[in-house]
């Protein structure tokens, strides 16, 4: 995960505050985004899917003070019409 700044500046406080390295608060701080990324990247969604087929394969996820990241069935419609017409 690429911190910027002000980031970095905070992720340095509060180490400091609760005598960690700042590399294991960056750890702790980035460990969502990392397991929704590697669980992401895993997950294969092959074309032309129906309704029900996706929905048994998508995954939410639930981060604290952000709130919910989903895929929805219209978005994965719109990337099929768009991959369609870029074929033709």
């Amino acid at each position: 995960m690429k911190l910027n700044r002000a980031d970095a500046i905070k992720i340095e406080e509060i180490a400091e505050k609760y005598g960690m390295t700042a590399k294991d608060v960056e750890s702790i701080v980035s460990a969502p985004y990392d397991f929704i990324h590697k669980t992401a990247s895993s997950m294969i969604f092959e074309d032309d899917m129906t309704k029900e087929e996706f929905s048994a394969m998508k995954t939410n996820f639930n981060i604290p003070s952000i709130g919910k990241l989903y895929a929805s069935n219209f978005l994965y419609n719109e990337i099929q019409r768009k991959k369609k017409e870029k074929k033709d």
